[in-house]
């Protein structure tokens, strides 16, 4: 949905994203102990960059009105970031025309606005169709499409040798058959090819499909290729990065009572050191080595990764394409924690996660 205010120039995009990861439910607990087990959970921090997104919004909507402030508002509610990449359909379809800049927040260990790429992606089903007979009385009868996928699977494990260092080819089989006695007439899995530039992803794509048509023509099964989405890698904005920068500088970081402090250390009693030592190195941040006994990161640096690709891909990337766009982080959880974790979602729905999203609610506005 686009939710707008006012009229005239500047038109200025404020994003906000709603989704969640599956398997990973958590309650507000230093421990591991879903609220519902097997169920999703917001380990990328959405309950938080939705809402941030609006309250920014809402508060710049305020601040125009009150100060006779001429210029449009636009709030963009955006799903599906983690699968279907909504906003990828949303600049198919023209939503981001005639904006002038458009921000975004997301929930991490850092108080900064990034100045990294993004790798582009391709995601796609395999659906590969066969028949079915007797595993031991006709097995000659049949044609194993899950043999299929793991012979593709074996094929572009081979081919990880002769792709570029930057890129990652990632899958899942979803359906490999329902018991071990029946030569399984369908399988499918769920690939994600990526690379830092979109044409090398589309080199990697092109031999990884010829992979899986090599499968189905081992097995004598049919192929059927299901496109799910493509994305970009992201053009940062050195302005957007600097107006934000001082804006979190203006505001300050939040505050963290003892209580918060304990809560995210046992949030990571979990990690080893090794382990934080390692994601601060990977994050090529200056210094990085006075952060290693750090639990919450108060600080707010300039932005430091300025060419540097960083290892996710995100929808917010097709936007950049658009208009210049800015996407910057605030610390929602400790120091070290990995993406995607129930751990996430713990921090997320703490109180250490409303300073986060009222944090970057001021800075937007």
């Amino acid at each position: 949905f686009v939710a707008s205010w006012g009229k005239g120039k500047p038109v200025i995009g404020v994003m906000g994203e709603y989704d969640a990861l599956p398997g990973i439910s958590q309650c507000k607990s230093p421990d591991k102990e879903p609220l519902v087990e097997g169920t999703p959970g917001h380990g990328c921090g959405h309950n938080i960059h939705g809402a941030s997104g609006m309250a920014g919004a809402i508060a710049i909507r305020y601040a125009m009105e009150k100060n006779h402030i001429e210029g449009t508002i636009k709030f963009f509610g955006t799903p599906a970031e983690e699968s279907a990449s909504g906003k990828v359909w949303m600049v198919r379809d023209g939503v981001f025309k005639g904006i002038d800049a458009i921000l975004s927040h997301h929930p991490g260990s850092m108080n900064y606005a990034s100045l990294a790429s993004s790798l582009a992606n391709n995601s796609v089903k395999f659906h590969y169709r066969g028949k079915t007979s007797h595993a031991a009385g006709s097995p000659e009868q049949g044609r194993s499409a899950l043999d299929a996928i793991e012979l593709m699977n074996v094929g572009v494990n081979f081919l990880r040798e002769h792709i570029i260092q930057e890129a990652r080819v990632h899958y899942v089989i979803e359906e490999g058959g329902g018991q071990p006695n029946v030569v399984p007439d369908y399988a499918r899995s769920w690939y994600l090819v990526r690379a830092p530039q979109r044409d090398q992803v589309e080199h990697i794509y092109e031999r990884v499909l010829k992979i899986a048509n090599g499968a189905a023509l081992m097995t004598e099964t049919e192929l059927e290729v299901e496109p799910i989405k493509a994305i970009y890698n992201k053009i940062p904005s050195k302005v957007l990065s600097d107006v934000v920068t001082r804006n979190m500088r203006e505001i300050g970081a939040p505050d963290y009572t003892d209580e918060e402090i304990e809560f995210a250390k046992r949030l990571t009693s979990t990690v080893s050191r090794d382990a934080k030592i390692e994601m601060l190195r990977k994050s090529k941040r200056p210094g990085w080595e006075k952060l290693i006994d750090v639990v919450m990161d108060t600080s707010i640096p300039d932005a430091w990764n300025d060419g540097v690709v960083s290892s996710g891909s995100t929808d917010v990337s097709d936007v950049s394409w658009m208009t210049p766009t800015m996407e910057f982080g605030t610390s929602t959880w400790p120091l070290g924690v990995p993406g995607h974790s129930w751990m996430n979602v713990a921090g997320s729905s703490h109180s250490i996660g409303h300073k986060s999203l009222i944090f970057a609610s001021k800075v937007i506005a």
